[in-house]
């Protein structure tokens, strides 16, 4: 009679564990799921950088030169060709 108690208790643990483990998962597996989310209505929606954008960033970070930055600037038209 003892050894049958202890299955009982044993079979509950083990449904109570399956019961949680799969709680977790799907509040996870949820959050994984969702959307990004999106620009309020009126809000700026964000802009994306163009190539001289990018040279003229770089230019001002000091990661490259006055020359360079001229020479990208004609090669992507935004500068007067010489």
């Amino acid at each position: 009679m003892m050894l049958f108690g202890g299955i009982q208790i044993l079979f509950w643990l083990v449904v109570a564990a399956g019961v949680a483990l799969l709680v977790v998962w799907a509040i996870t597996s949820s959050n994984r799921h969702t959307l990004p989310a999106t620009p309020t209505p009126g809000g700026a929606a964000p802009q994306r950088e163009t190539p001289l954008d990018i040279l003229a960033r770089r230019f001002a970070s000091g990661e490259i030169t006055a020359e360079e930055y001229e020479r990208g600037r004609d090669l992507l038209g935004g500068g007067k060709l010489t």
